[in-house]
Protein backbone atom coordinates (compact mmCIF):
# COMPACT_ATOMS: atom_id res chain seq x y z
CA UNK A 1 0.00 0.00 0.00
CA UNK A 2 1.46 3.47 -0.88
CA UNK A 3 1.22 6.58 1.38
CA UNK A 4 -1.29 7.94 -0.80
CA UNK A 5 -3.68 4.70 -0.18
CA UNK A 6 -3.13 4.92 3.56
CA UNK A 7 -5.13 7.08 5.79
CA UNK A 8 -1.87 9.42 6.57
CA UNK A 9 -2.14 9.89 2.47
CA UNK A 10 -5.76 10.94 2.54
CA UNK A 11 -4.93 13.36 5.76
CA UNK A 12 -2.16 15.02 3.12
CA UNK A 13 -4.42 15.77 0.16
CA UNK A 14 -6.96 17.28 2.06
CA UNK A 15 -4.19 19.45 3.94
CA UNK A 16 -3.08 20.76 0.50
CA UNK A 17 -6.50 20.63 -0.98
CA UNK A 18 -7.16 23.10 2.13
CA UNK A 19 -4.17 25.03 1.63
CA UNK A 20 -4.61 26.07 -2.15
CA UNK A 21 -8.16 26.96 -1.67
CA UNK A 22 -7.79 29.05 1.28
CA UNK A 23 -4.69 30.95 -0.88
CA UNK A 24 -7.53 31.14 -3.47
CA UNK A 25 -10.12 32.72 -0.97
CA UNK A 26 -7.27 35.24 0.38
CA UNK A 27 -6.20 36.53 -2.92
CA UNK A 28 -8.92 39.67 -3.07
CA UNK A 29 -5.66 40.98 -0.31
CA UNK A 30 -3.10 41.24 -3.30
CA UNK A 31 -5.41 43.17 -5.45
CA UNK A 32 -6.31 45.83 -2.99
CA UNK A 33 -2.38 46.20 -2.19
CA UNK A 34 -1.28 46.62 -5.29
CA UNK A 35 -4.29 48.53 -6.09
CA UNK A 36 -3.23 51.13 -3.01
CA UNK A 37 0.20 50.84 -4.05
CA UNK A 38 -1.02 53.03 -7.45
CA UNK A 39 -3.32 55.54 -5.41
CA UNK A 40 -0.26 56.43 -3.36
CA UNK A 41 2.26 56.58 -6.53
CA UNK A 42 4.72 54.34 -4.37
CA UNK A 43 5.94 53.56 -8.21
CA UNK A 44 6.43 56.96 -8.99
CA UNK A 45 8.16 57.97 -6.01
CA UNK A 46 10.59 55.18 -6.24
CA UNK A 47 11.52 55.30 -9.62
CA UNK A 48 14.92 57.00 -9.15
CA UNK A 49 16.17 54.48 -6.68
CA UNK A 50 15.49 53.28 -2.91
CA UNK A 51 14.16 55.64 -0.49
CA UNK A 52 13.54 55.36 3.14
CA UNK A 53 9.90 54.99 4.80
CA UNK A 54 10.16 58.67 6.18
CA UNK A 55 10.51 59.82 2.83
CA UNK A 56 7.73 57.72 1.30
CA UNK A 57 5.42 58.50 4.56
CA UNK A 58 6.18 62.15 4.10
CA UNK A 59 5.27 62.26 0.16
CA UNK A 60 2.23 60.02 0.46
CA UNK A 61 0.72 61.79 3.78
CA UNK A 62 0.37 58.30 5.48
CA UNK A 63 0.91 57.22 9.24
CA UNK A 64 4.12 55.61 8.63
CA UNK A 65 4.15 52.16 10.31
CA UNK A 66 0.68 51.91 8.45
CA UNK A 67 2.52 52.16 5.40
CA UNK A 68 5.67 50.01 6.22
CA UNK A 69 3.11 47.17 7.19
CA UNK A 70 2.00 48.05 3.22
CA UNK A 71 5.63 47.96 1.83
CA UNK A 72 6.38 44.90 3.73
CA UNK A 73 2.92 43.64 2.27
CA UNK A 74 4.13 44.59 -1.23
CA UNK A 75 8.08 43.13 -0.34
CA UNK A 76 6.14 39.80 -0.08
CA UNK A 77 4.35 39.90 -3.45
CA UNK A 78 7.93 40.92 -5.32
CA UNK A 79 6.54 44.65 -5.81
CA UNK A 80 8.69 45.81 -3.78
CA UNK A 81 12.10 45.36 -2.30
CA UNK A 82 12.93 46.12 1.22
CA UNK A 83 16.73 46.90 1.98
CA UNK A 84 18.93 45.90 5.18
CA UNK A 85 18.75 49.91 5.89
CA UNK A 86 15.22 50.24 5.93
CA UNK A 87 14.71 51.71 2.87
CA UNK A 88 12.64 50.10 -0.16
CA UNK A 89 12.76 49.27 -3.89
CA UNK A 90 10.80 49.10 -6.87
CA UNK A 91 11.57 45.37 -8.78
CA UNK A 92 10.43 44.64 -12.31
CA UNK A 93 7.15 43.78 -11.34
CA UNK A 94 6.73 47.03 -9.30
CA UNK A 95 8.46 49.17 -12.05
CA UNK A 96 5.26 48.13 -14.45
CA UNK A 97 3.30 50.23 -11.64
CA UNK A 98 4.44 53.20 -13.05
CA UNK A 99 1.88 55.07 -15.38
CA UNK A 100 3.99 56.00 -18.57
CA UNK A 101 6.53 53.01 -18.54
CA UNK A 102 5.96 50.60 -21.63
CA UNK A 103 3.50 47.68 -20.68
CA UNK A 104 2.41 49.81 -17.57
CA UNK A 105 -0.64 48.30 -15.57
CA UNK A 106 -1.06 50.92 -13.54
CA UNK A 107 -4.75 52.19 -14.41
CA UNK A 108 -5.96 48.42 -14.74
CA UNK A 109 -4.61 47.91 -10.68
CA UNK A 110 -6.10 50.65 -9.78
CA UNK A 111 -9.17 50.17 -11.80
CA UNK A 112 -9.25 46.64 -10.24
CA UNK A 113 -9.27 47.78 -6.50
CA UNK A 114 -11.80 50.98 -7.33
CA UNK A 115 -14.56 50.67 -9.62
CA UNK A 116 -14.45 47.21 -10.44
CA UNK A 117 -14.49 46.36 -6.90
CA UNK A 118 -17.22 47.64 -5.96
CA UNK A 119 -18.90 45.02 -8.77
CA UNK A 120 -17.75 42.42 -7.61
CA UNK A 121 -19.11 42.28 -4.07
CA UNK A 122 -22.45 41.63 -5.63
CA UNK A 123 -21.29 38.66 -8.05
CA UNK A 124 -24.30 37.03 -6.00
CA UNK A 125 -26.95 38.56 -6.96
CA UNK A 126 -25.73 38.94 -10.95
CA UNK A 127 -25.38 35.24 -10.63
CA UNK A 128 -29.28 34.90 -9.58
CA UNK A 129 -30.89 37.52 -11.62
CA UNK A 130 -28.51 37.17 -15.06
CA UNK A 131 -28.45 40.67 -14.83
CA UNK A 132 -25.53 43.09 -14.07
CA UNK A 133 -24.53 45.33 -11.58
CA UNK A 134 -25.38 48.00 -13.90
CA UNK A 135 -28.40 46.78 -14.87
CA UNK A 136 -29.92 46.34 -11.52
CA UNK A 137 -28.94 49.90 -10.56
CA UNK A 138 -29.38 51.94 -13.49
CA UNK A 139 -31.78 50.22 -15.55
CA UNK A 140 -29.76 49.54 -18.41
CA UNK A 141 -26.24 48.27 -19.30
CA UNK A 142 -23.72 50.04 -21.23
CA UNK A 143 -21.10 52.73 -21.14
CA UNK A 144 -23.55 55.90 -20.75
CA UNK A 145 -23.04 56.30 -16.70
CA UNK A 146 -19.06 57.70 -18.23
CA UNK A 147 -20.56 60.48 -20.37
CA UNK A 148 -21.60 62.53 -16.40
CA UNK A 149 -18.43 61.04 -15.26
CA UNK A 150 -14.70 62.42 -16.45
CA UNK A 151 -12.65 60.92 -13.43
CA UNK A 152 -14.47 57.67 -13.75
CA UNK A 153 -14.10 57.57 -17.98
CA UNK A 154 -10.83 58.48 -17.71
CA UNK A 155 -9.89 55.51 -15.47
CA UNK A 156 -11.62 53.28 -17.42
CA UNK A 157 -10.12 53.89 -20.65
CA UNK A 158 -6.37 54.23 -19.26
CA UNK A 159 -7.08 51.19 -17.78
CA UNK A 160 -8.00 50.16 -21.27
CA UNK A 161 -4.88 51.34 -22.83
CA UNK A 162 -2.95 49.19 -20.17
CA UNK A 163 -4.64 45.96 -21.37
CA UNK A 164 -4.54 47.19 -24.70
CA UNK A 165 -0.81 48.08 -25.13
CA UNK A 166 0.84 44.36 -25.29
CA UNK A 167 -2.60 43.01 -28.05
CA UNK A 168 -2.01 45.69 -30.10
CA UNK A 169 1.59 45.19 -30.72
CA UNK A 170 0.64 41.25 -31.57
CA UNK A 171 -1.98 42.82 -33.70
CA UNK A 172 0.56 44.29 -35.53
CA UNK A 173 2.91 41.71 -35.07
CA UNK A 174 0.70 38.79 -36.51
CA UNK A 175 -1.66 40.11 -39.06
CA UNK A 176 -0.94 41.16 -42.74
CA UNK A 177 -2.38 44.54 -42.98
CA UNK A 178 -0.48 45.52 -45.91
CA UNK A 179 -2.59 46.37 -48.90
CA UNK A 180 -4.95 48.20 -46.72
CA UNK A 181 -5.62 52.01 -47.25
CA UNK A 182 -7.62 52.84 -44.37
CA UNK A 183 -9.26 51.68 -40.89
CA UNK A 184 -11.92 51.93 -38.34
CA UNK A 185 -11.48 51.28 -35.03
CA UNK A 186 -14.76 50.57 -33.78
CA UNK A 187 -15.41 51.05 -30.02
CA UNK A 188 -11.61 52.16 -30.04
CA UNK A 189 -11.26 54.02 -26.87
CA UNK A 190 -8.40 56.53 -26.09
CA UNK A 191 -7.06 54.56 -29.65
CA UNK A 192 -4.22 52.39 -27.97
CA UNK A 193 -5.09 49.66 -31.26
CA UNK A 194 -4.95 52.12 -33.63
CA UNK A 195 -2.36 54.11 -32.73
CA UNK A 196 -0.09 50.74 -33.09
CA UNK A 197 -1.70 49.81 -36.47
CA UNK A 198 -1.27 53.34 -37.66
CA UNK A 199 2.35 53.11 -37.01
CA UNK A 200 2.95 50.33 -38.48
CA UNK A 201 1.42 51.11 -41.78
CA UNK A 202 2.56 54.50 -42.89
CA UNK A 203 0.44 56.46 -45.24
CA UNK A 204 -2.73 54.37 -43.14
CA UNK A 205 -5.38 56.22 -42.66
CA UNK A 206 -7.81 55.73 -39.71
CA UNK A 207 -11.07 56.31 -38.13
CA UNK A 208 -11.29 56.75 -34.35
CA UNK A 209 -15.31 55.82 -33.36
CA UNK A 210 -16.43 56.13 -30.04
CA UNK A 211 -18.91 57.98 -27.54
CA UNK A 212 -17.81 61.32 -26.67
CA UNK A 213 -16.12 60.60 -23.45
CA UNK A 214 -13.20 59.23 -25.39
CA UNK A 215 -12.45 61.44 -27.92
CA UNK A 216 -10.58 64.19 -26.10
CA UNK A 217 -8.24 61.51 -24.86
CA UNK A 218 -8.42 59.69 -27.72
CA UNK A 219 -7.28 62.72 -29.59
CA UNK A 220 -4.02 63.52 -27.13
CA UNK A 221 -2.86 60.10 -27.48
CA UNK A 222 -2.91 59.83 -31.10
CA UNK A 223 -1.26 63.00 -30.92
CA UNK A 224 0.93 61.71 -28.86
CA UNK A 225 1.87 58.23 -30.58
CA UNK A 226 2.47 61.05 -33.80
CA UNK A 227 -0.29 59.72 -36.08
CA UNK A 228 -3.24 61.98 -35.09
CA UNK A 229 -2.48 63.67 -38.80
CA UNK A 230 -3.41 60.82 -40.56
CA UNK A 231 -6.62 59.89 -38.07
CA UNK A 232 -10.15 61.65 -37.66
CA UNK A 233 -11.60 61.41 -34.29
CA UNK A 234 -15.40 60.38 -35.07
CA UNK A 235 -18.21 60.46 -32.23
CA UNK A 236 -20.83 58.07 -32.49
CA UNK A 237 -22.58 55.01 -31.06
CA UNK A 238 -22.05 51.25 -33.17
CA UNK A 239 -25.74 50.66 -31.97
CA UNK A 240 -26.87 53.87 -34.62
CA UNK A 241 -24.41 52.99 -37.32
CA UNK A 242 -20.40 52.88 -38.18
CA UNK A 243 -18.54 54.71 -40.50
CA UNK A 244 -18.04 53.68 -44.17
CA UNK A 245 -15.60 52.54 -46.45
CA UNK A 246 -12.42 51.61 -44.97
CA UNK A 247 -10.95 48.56 -45.76
CA UNK A 248 -10.31 47.53 -42.07
CA UNK A 249 -12.68 47.30 -39.14
CA UNK A 250 -10.98 46.42 -35.69
CA UNK A 251 -13.56 45.25 -32.88
CA UNK A 252 -11.09 44.83 -29.52
CA UNK A 253 -12.99 43.47 -26.77
CA UNK A 254 -16.23 44.92 -27.72
CA UNK A 255 -18.41 41.69 -28.54
CA UNK A 256 -17.72 40.63 -25.02
CA UNK A 257 -19.51 43.59 -23.43
CA UNK A 258 -22.75 42.96 -24.70
CA UNK A 259 -25.51 40.16 -25.43
CA UNK A 260 -26.25 38.34 -28.74
CA UNK A 261 -28.68 40.77 -29.51
CA UNK A 262 -26.61 43.60 -28.62
CA UNK A 263 -23.92 41.90 -30.91
CA UNK A 264 -26.03 41.34 -33.68
CA UNK A 265 -26.71 44.76 -33.93
CA UNK A 266 -22.97 45.91 -33.70
CA UNK A 267 -21.97 43.24 -36.48
CA UNK A 268 -25.07 43.90 -38.54
CA UNK A 269 -23.78 48.19 -38.86
CA UNK A 270 -20.42 46.98 -38.92
CA UNK A 271 -21.20 44.50 -42.32
CA UNK A 272 -23.16 47.62 -43.42
CA UNK A 273 -20.66 49.81 -43.44
CA UNK A 274 -18.34 47.14 -45.30
CA UNK A 275 -17.63 47.02 -49.06
CA UNK A 276 -16.90 44.14 -50.77
CA UNK A 277 -13.42 43.77 -50.35
CA UNK A 278 -13.05 45.03 -46.44
CA UNK A 279 -12.39 42.85 -43.51
CA UNK A 280 -13.22 42.81 -40.13
CA UNK A 281 -11.16 41.56 -37.14
CA UNK A 282 -12.62 40.57 -34.17
CA UNK A 283 -10.50 40.55 -31.23
CA UNK A 284 -11.64 38.62 -27.92
CA UNK A 285 -10.65 36.30 -25.38
CA UNK A 286 -11.79 32.81 -26.68
CA UNK A 287 -13.43 30.65 -24.08
CA UNK A 288 -12.53 27.19 -23.94
CA UNK A 289 -15.52 24.59 -24.76
CA UNK A 290 -14.54 22.53 -21.54
CA UNK A 291 -12.78 24.29 -18.62
CA UNK A 292 -9.45 22.72 -17.11
CA UNK A 293 -7.31 24.04 -14.63
CA UNK A 294 -5.08 25.82 -16.29
CA UNK A 295 -4.35 29.91 -16.77
CA UNK A 296 -5.64 30.76 -19.89
CA UNK A 297 -9.13 29.15 -18.95
CA UNK A 298 -9.06 30.78 -15.40
CA UNK A 299 -8.09 34.40 -16.85
CA UNK A 300 -10.84 34.08 -19.42
CA UNK A 301 -12.74 32.10 -16.47
CA UNK A 302 -12.50 35.86 -14.46
CA UNK A 303 -13.27 38.02 -17.22
CA UNK A 304 -16.42 36.07 -18.11
CA UNK A 305 -17.22 36.64 -14.67
CA UNK A 306 -16.09 40.52 -14.95
CA UNK A 307 -18.93 40.88 -17.93
CA UNK A 308 -21.21 39.15 -16.30
CA UNK A 309 -21.12 41.49 -13.25
CA UNK A 310 -20.33 44.73 -15.37
CA UNK A 311 -21.72 44.70 -19.05
CA UNK A 312 -24.07 42.06 -19.27
CA UNK A 313 -22.02 40.14 -21.69
CA UNK A 314 -20.08 37.35 -21.93
CA UNK A 315 -16.86 35.54 -23.08
CA UNK A 316 -17.38 33.16 -26.06
CA UNK A 317 -16.31 29.92 -27.80
CA UNK A 318 -14.49 30.03 -31.41
CA UNK A 319 -17.51 28.38 -32.68
CA UNK A 320 -20.08 31.30 -31.14
CA UNK A 321 -17.92 33.66 -32.38
CA UNK A 322 -18.16 32.26 -36.00
CA UNK A 323 -21.81 31.73 -35.90
CA UNK A 324 -22.39 35.58 -34.72
CA UNK A 325 -20.50 36.46 -37.79
CA UNK A 326 -22.59 34.01 -39.97
CA UNK A 327 -25.57 35.35 -38.88
CA UNK A 328 -24.31 39.01 -39.48
CA UNK A 329 -23.40 38.03 -43.02
CA UNK A 330 -19.89 37.71 -42.87
CA UNK A 331 -17.78 35.21 -43.64
CA UNK A 332 -14.75 33.71 -40.98
CA UNK A 333 -12.05 33.59 -42.99
CA UNK A 334 -9.04 32.82 -39.76
CA UNK A 335 -8.57 32.87 -35.97
CA UNK A 336 -5.21 33.62 -35.31
CA UNK A 337 -3.29 33.34 -31.35
CA UNK A 338 -2.35 36.83 -30.39
CA UNK A 339 -0.91 37.08 -26.59
CA UNK A 340 -2.16 37.78 -23.26
CA UNK A 341 -5.16 34.71 -23.63
CA UNK A 342 -6.45 36.97 -27.19
CA UNK A 343 -6.84 36.03 -30.56
CA UNK A 344 -8.25 37.90 -33.81
CA UNK A 345 -11.35 36.57 -35.47
CA UNK A 346 -10.83 37.58 -39.07
CA UNK A 347 -14.12 37.84 -41.07
CA UNK A 348 -15.21 39.15 -44.86
CA UNK A 349 -18.51 39.98 -46.82
CA UNK A 350 -20.28 36.64 -47.92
Amino acid sequence: MTEVDTPAGDKHRREDARTRLLELINANWTTQAISVATQLHLAELLSNGPRPLRELAESTSCHPPSLLRLLRALASLDVVAEREEGSFALTDLGALLQPNVPGSLAAWAQFCGTSSWQGWSQLAECVRSGESVRKRALGADGFNHLQGDADAALLFHRAMVSLTASVAAAVVQSIDLSGAESVVDVGGGFGELLAAVLGAHAPMRGVLFDLSHALEGARAHLAEAGVADRCEVVAGSFFDGVPGGADVYLLKSILHDWDEAHCAVILGNCRRAMGSHARLIVIERILSPRMTVSPHDQAVARSDLNMLIGTGGRERTKDQFEAMLEAADLRPTAMVELTNRYSACEAVPM
